[in-house]
């Protein structure tokens, strides 16, 4: 099945300008239908099924086309994942950089609220990738979620089922100074992000026990100790698990070795007593490793 990829050039200049590009580039870059006008200086240009060249190449030839014009590029596949942002000003490259999700989770709002639903996305921030996010995703902007009441002062919550998000927002829209906790309390595990921006970028971010997000975070020790008490039992269930597929994963690993060290054997023999034979001709068992290590009893173990 093939990969859906999303291209988008975005082209900002006057508009006479623009309309002569649409013109020139139609059929060329992508068809007529696919050019949009998102205001009266902006043209954008997208195709679905990707742009059937490098696209970073095919943006360079654009830029150096029409050096006048800033261009912004961006391309993802299916729903958007792992997009990449390039821009061009006055025909030179000004940055070009890929975003890697860290976390990701749905923030569910009240329809009847005049502000939508908000994805909250976190990355590892850097300066070229925060200045394309900032042009490219202002959608991404956390900061209306103050809106919403959280379990603590200044902390807002939400759950896709298996992981918890607790978020403390950027003090003010320029600071990076924000602090997420991704809190897994049937599996006994938490992540910790530290110097978030209203956009979601990560400064860092590590792995800590239940015990280290606490004291870091003392105003949710409490949230984090009723939701650690109450998912007690589903823990164990996991740990219980885990401790029968890696007593499960031993056994098999012991049984391939044993048959490896069979067939080890058997050859070091069969090379000893003939040293000059073809050993293809020798083998009484099929030559398939995955036929002779696999599931099942070795044609080995008589």
């Amino acid at each position: 099945m093939a990969t859906h990829v999303t291209t988008v050039f975005t082209l900002t200049g006057p508009q006479d300008r623009l309309r002569q590009i649409a013109e020139e580039r139609a059929y060329r870059t992508c068809a007529l239908d696919q050019m949009t006008w998102e205001d009266d200086t902006t043209l954008v240009m997208t195709l679905e099924s990707g742009i059937g060249t490098s696209f970073l190449d095919h943006g360079h030839g654009l830029s150096d086309e029409y050096p006048d014009v800033s261009i912004r590029g961006m391309e993802y596949f299916d729903c958007f994942d792992d997009p990449g942002f390039v821009k061009w000003q006055g025909g030179q490259l000004v940055y070009e950089a890929d975003l890697i999700t860290v976390f990701g989770i749905l923030f569910p709002t009240d329809a009847t609220k005049d502000w939508p639903g908000c994805s909250a996305s976190f990355w590892h921030r850097s300066p070229p990738l925060s200045v394309a996010i900032a042009e490219n995703c202002p959608h991404f902007d956390l900061m209306p979620l103050r809106q919403q009441a959280g379990p603590a002062p200044e902390w807002v919550e939400t759950t896709d089922g298996f992981a918890t998000l607790f978020l403390r927002l950027p003090s003010t829209p320029d600071a990076e100074d924000g602090v997420g906790v991704i809190f897994y309390p049937e599996i006994g595990r938490s992540t910790l992000l530290a110097g978030i921006d209203r956009f979601g970028g990560v400064a860092r971010f590590r792995r800590q026990s239940y015990g280290q997000i606490s004291a870091a975070c003392p105003e949710l020790r409490a949230v984090l100790r009723d939701r650690w008490k109450a998912s007690e039992k589903k823990r164990r269930k996991a740990r219980q698990e885990r401790k029968v597929l890696r007593r499960k994963m031993k056994k098999e690993v012991s049984v391939r070795r044993r048959h490896a060290a069979i067939l080890r054997d058997r050859l070091t023999r069969m090379i000893d007593e003939y040293p000059a034979a073809r050993l293809s001709e020798l083998l009484p068992f099929p030559q398939s490793a995955n036929g002779l290590l696999g599931d099942g009893d070795c044609p080995l173990s008589d």
